[in-house]
């Protein structure tokens, strides 16, 4: 089972690497890339990235080059939106970023990945993952844009109080 996980993995990577020209190139540059996921309330995942063998376990795997604490829906905020925290990031801050950026620059649909290599349940969690994360941005967004619609009415009824007082 836990080789099939790794074909299925290296297939999942594989596909990522294809999903663009210049992907395979620039993450062949920063190979090989070890780190860590280090996701609120989950065991520890290590995850190794070379040319040829990528690999992913619970087991330490020995020197990593950095550390992605987070949580699994600011994880898949990031999957979804491409939108990271470089708080997130403990260690080597510039491999880390080249390999968010490329991730983030690819055109990959992340959620048609998920389903062709991990099946149909994964990719309907991630599916409402995304629902839960655009829906959660427009209701910010909308309160943001009161609050700011608000701000805005009273400096122009301050500016006039002002001007009113100035005559």
């Amino acid at each position: 089972m836990r080789n099939n996980f790794n074909k299925r993995i290296q297939g999942f990577i594989r596909d990522i690497e294809d999903a663009s020209p210049n992907m395979k190139n620039t993450l062949t540059e920063i190979y090989p890339v070890r780190f860590k996921l280090n996701i609120d309330g989950h065991k520890d995942i290590y995850i190794s990235l070379e040319k040829e063998i990528k690999t992913i376990s619970f087991s330490p795997i020995g020197e990593i080059n950095f550390e992605i604490a987070s949580s699994l829906s600011e994880i898949f905020e990031f999957l979804i939106t491409k939108k990271m925290k470089k708080n997130m990031f403990i260690g080597d801050q510039e491999i880390a970023m080249v390999l968010a950026n490329t991730l983030k620059k690819s055109d990959t649909d992340f959620l048609y990945l998920i389903d062709k290599y991990f099946g149909n349940i994964p990719a309907v969690v991630a599916h409402l993952a995304s629902k839960a994360i655009s829906h959660k941005k427009f209701t910010e967004n909308s309160k943001e844009k009161y609050i700011h619609s608000k701000l805005r009415n009273l400096t122009i009824r301050m500016d006039r109080l002002e001007a009113i007082n100035n005559l």
